[in-house]
């Protein structure tokens, strides 16, 4: 994959995976936004590791949108090959903050997804260290990076 190629890439991804996916677009000369439906976000995760070479995960982390009841998680992904970046992203229930790891997919994902438990409260079903990464022990609770957060332990 040339980086003169993103838009044939978007396109042919769109095509080809257009029921696993919300969204697909370029936002920046070699930038990219997928949105991929919750139930089929590992698989999709897969074929852009397997299939389009989006091998290195350079960070992930998550964005609130209390107005709209939901959070998003957002995992970037480097395609080292085109320099190519995609910004991976999956709507999350704000109600019920439950997705699968990503550590299967990219084992490096295993950080951003702590950090992401402690600070916004979703749960990343088969992640196998689910410790702590950053709050203290004694935290007495809240998700200091949700937009609704008012301060340790205020109700």
């Amino acid at each position: 994959m040339s980086k003169s190629n993103l838009a044939d890439f978007i396109s042919s991804f769109k095509e080809a995976h257009a029921s696993e996916v919300e969204s697909v677009e370029v936002f920046e000369e070699t930038r990219a936004s997928i949105i991929a439906k919750k139930d089929s976000y590992i698989e999709v995760a897969e074929i852009l590791r397997d299939e389009y070479g989006f091998i290195i995960p350079i960070a992930g982390g998550a964005i609130d949108y209390p107005e709209e009841n939901r959070m998003e998680m957002n995992y970037y992904l480097d395609n080292p090959d085109s320099d190519f970046i995609v910004i991976y992203r999956v709507h999350v229930d704000r109600e019920n903050p439950v997705l699968p790891t990503m550590t299967k997919v990219w084992e490096a994902m295993s950080f951003h997804e702590r950090e992401t438990k402690e600070m916004f409260g979703i749960d990343f079903e088969g992640h196998e260290n689910m410790i702590a990464l950053l709050l203290p022990p004694d935290w007495k609770g809240g998700y200091p990076l949700r937009k609704d957060f008012k301060g340790e332990g205020v109700e």
